[in-house]
């Protein structure tokens, strides 16, 4: 059987399929939502991405980053300045409110097998451009 599972953020197409010993199992699949401006400066970008997509992790993480000045330090490949610091903090909070009660599918599938930035590699990888997150999980 096939079906969109819409209690996660970003919603899930489930594919329930069998071990050839017949062994239930499912194949996981989040719908993210990647029709965001290519315009956009890189890390514009990447809270677009964040944002609408649920990784409340990075985006705590960013904003944190951002609040004291520190992406040139922590994420790797940020060489512009930025201008509108204001701007890009009250869009993270934006997505952090709009989120807050969303349950992630990471979190509710793999709780820790597969991480927030597991997916994002996933997705630069697929749209062929570097997205601004800190990298290292402590």
């Amino acid at each position: 059987m096939i079906y969109i599972n819409k209690t996660t953020f970003p919603h899930c197409y489930i594919e329930e399929k069998k071990f050839d010993w017949g062994e239930p199992y499912d194949v996981i699949t989040p719908i993210f939502n990647l029709y965001i401006d290519p315009q956009l400066s890189d890390i514009e970008y990447t809270i677009e991405v964040l944002g609408k997509n649920n990784f409340k992790i990075n985006l705590e993480k960013l904003y944190n980053i951002l609040l004291n000045k520190e992406e040139y330090n922590r994420i790797e490949n940020f060489n512009t300045p930025i201008f509108n610091r204001e701007l890009l903090l009250n869009n993270i909070q934006k997505y952090l409110n709009s989120n807050e009660d969303q349950t992630s599918p990471w979190k509710q599938y793999y709780d820790g097998y597969l991480t927030e930035n597991d997916y994002l590699e996933s997705i630069e990888e697929d749209l062929n451009r570097i997205l601004l997150f800190e990298r290292k999980e402590y």
